[in-house]
């Protein structure tokens, strides 16, 4: 037999037969022919969307990696793409976030599995009754909006990472929040407000009289709060408080904690500040790091004395300090006012009546920036009452995860739970993946075999 016939063909492969080349070229020489006639845009869309559902049901853990990873960019993303002019820019928000999202969850439910736990009955019946209330008067787009976060909850539901995995999706976070807060230091100190003003007024976003609204300013403070490329400094702080935790629990470099303390800080976000130094003390003690707490909590203070004449905030610690914020005195009236609302309405209002997308149609109507009063408000005291089991039950199952991913799901959803009491974080969709996956993804790691946290921490 001749050796060289029997040599194997060496050849390397192309990846691609001749019919798909050429089915390849036929897709698009008709689309360059149907773009003559119709926008190129609308050409593309169709291909776009295909390709995207095709890269879902290929990659789906990468795919979610990127979907994670863009989130904090999402809104000014699709904020300059209105501002320049590109068409459809609303329906590419909506397929990028509850779309994909969706069929993310579908997919890594099939492959995954789902066996649900207390949590998931408790915020499933909170949203069956909103959905009951609302079909007696409300609005379909504020349930979706008041409960998106139930999707990010879901996808960690459903998912299964190694610890490797886990090591990668938290330090890609942690310097993502990280350069975000060093990049948004330029609004702060050289740009000002007025690009952002400028933007906010052309797609009519967070402006009050031609101005930013007032979430972007506080009392005694002359400056700007820093969002960077969040929709508002609220968002954004809790975004640095959700970095941080992963940072506690994942990481051991100082520097990108330091960056995003600087964020945090300049957000001006007190709940944020509250959520994160209850989160990372009730870590601290449950990790065994008391001497780290200390160096850290040292090292955080000087940072924080150093910001007080740099950003200028004398005048609003003054103001903190002896009861003269006029936003501290809102926000506790308008807990207070929440429940005797709740009180007052048992079965709820209806988020056709108060909201945020409520008070855009007729600045009249109500919003109550606290969660929990909030949705008594909307959709009555039981709804309430289920989210208030859903945050009590899960907080008691990732107690119990003694993992990495269970302590940082413990840090983010006691820090969490502080945020909902003062603002509504449910609302923000760019935060909710960052907040609410991590949490599912504790709570489906909760029934398998605990992993020493000494092997999922890196070094």
């Amino acid at each position: 037999m001749n050796s060289a016939a029997a040599a194997p063909d060496r050849t390397p492969s192309i990846g691609l037969s001749g019919f798909q080349i050429s089915v390849a070229v036929c897709i698009l020489m008709f689309a360059g022919l149907l773009s003559i006639f119709v926008s190129p845009l609308m050409v593309l869309v169709p291909f776009a969307g295909a390709a995207g559902l095709w890269l879902v049901l290929k990659f789906p853990m990468t795919l979610l990696g990127f979907v994670l990873a863009f989130m904090p960019f999402e809104f000014m993303a699709i904020a300059l793409g209105k501002l320049f002019g590109l068409p459809h820019m609303t329906l590419v928000s909506a397929f990028d976030k509850e779309v994909m999202l969706m069929v993310l969850a579908f997919l890594l439910w099939r492959r995954n599995g789902f066996k649900p736990t207390a949590p998931d009955w408790f915020v499933f019946a909170c949203f069956i009754v909103a959905v009951i209330r609302t079909a007696f008067g409300g609005s379909i787009a504020g349930l979706a909006l008041d409960f998106a976060f139930i999707i990010s909850y879901f996808i960690g539901r459903v998912t299964v990472l190694t610890a490797k995995q886990e090591r990668v999706w938290a330090r890609c976070a942690v310097w993502i929040a990280g350069i975000l807060s060093v990049l948004g230091l330029a609004e702060v100190f050289i740009f000002g407000e007025g690009p952002r003003t400028l933007l906010y007024l052309a797609i009519d976003s967070e402006t009050e009289g031609g101005q930013l609204s007032g979430s972007f300013h506080a009392t005694g403070f002359t400056g700007l709060r820093e969002a960077a490329t969040m929709v508002g400094p609220n968002g954004f702080g809790a975004l640095c408080m959700i970095a941080l935790v992963l940072w506690w629990v994942y990481g051991r470099n100082p520097l990108p904690a330091a960056m995003i303390a600087v964020g945090l800080i300049c957000s001006l976000t007190r709940a944020a500040w509250l959520g994160v130094a209850v989160a990372i003390l009730l870590l601290a003690i449950l990790m065994r790091q008391k001497k780290r707490l200390a160096l850290y909590a040292a090292l955080a203070l000087a940072l924080f004395a150093a910001a007080v004449p740099v950003l200028g905030l004398t005048d609003y610690l003054f103001a903190t300090k002896t009861g003269q914020d006029l936003s501290a005195d809102w926000h506790r009236d308008t807990i207070l006012d929440g429940f005797k609302f709740a009180a007052e309405h048992p079965l709820g209002a209806g988020n056709n009546r108060l909201g945020p997308l409520a008070i855009k149609e007729d600045s009249n109507l109500s919003v109550f920036e606290t969660t929990y009063p909030a949705v008594a408000a909307e959709y009555g005291i039981l709804s309430a009452l289920c989210l208030f089991g859903f945050s009590v039950s899960a907080l008691y199952l990732v107690w119990r995860n003694h993992s990495a991913i269970g302590y940082a799901a413990l840090g983010i959803l006691a820090g969490m739970v502080i945020v909902m009491v003062i603002t509504l974080p449910l609302h923000d969709r760019r935060l909710a993946p960052w907040a609410w996956f991590p949490i599912g993804l504790a709570l489906r790691s909760s029934g398998s075999r605990e992993t020493p946290l000494v092997r999922t921490i890196g070094t």
